[in-house]
């Protein structure tokens, strides 16, 4: 008799404590990302070196500015709210000459299409450089294309005000 009551009970309070979890979470249009991954950029420095002179057959030196693509670990923060969103770029993806962007690094979200497999999006660094955002909802995996650079990673989902752990 005593096992029935606990039952029941259990039961009685699972729609009470559903209700209570869904006013405490934030609102559904509300999507706040953190992204971990890998880019790469383009990037030139002085370089000191000794070349192979395959007409004189010996080394001779060659020094220059030299440009290629460069790769780094980062991380990248999103927020999206309805038809308005902001992305926050680690330093190493901000060209000297931009255009826009905040002191913390924030770029605003342009076009931004979120349906139920995919989350694009594109922002403005400068005149040339218009990069686009594509987030696979399913697998949380991000890519960023731009001129001269990109980003891959993995996406999860964070809540203000709650705890990891």
């Amino acid at each position: 008799m005593r096992m029935l009551y606990k039952v029941t009970m259990m039961l009685l309070a699972l729609p009470l404590l559903a209700a209570r979890q869904a006013v405490a979470s934030p609102s559904n249009d509300t999507l706040n990302l953190v992204c971990v991954g890998e880019g790469e950029m383009m990037g030139s420095e002085y370089t000191n070196r000794l070349e192979w002179d395959k007409y004189d057959h010996k080394y001779r030196a060659k020094s220059g500015y030299e440009t290629r693509m460069k790769n780094f670990e980062s991380a990248i923060t999103i927020q999206i709210q309805g038809n308005d969103g902001r992305i926050r770029l680690p330093k190493k993806l901000i060209p000297p000459l931009h255009s826009g962007g905040d002191d913390q690094h924030w770029w605003q979200l342009d076009d931004i299409r979120v349906t139920e497999d995919e989350i694009r999006a594109s922002y403005r660094l400068n005149g040339m450089n218009k990069p686009s955002v594509k987030i696979d909802r399913g697998s949380g995996l991000i890519a960023i294309k731009g001129f001269g650079q990109g980003f891959t990673g993995r996406c999860d989902k964070i809540d203000e005000g709650t705890r990891r752990f």
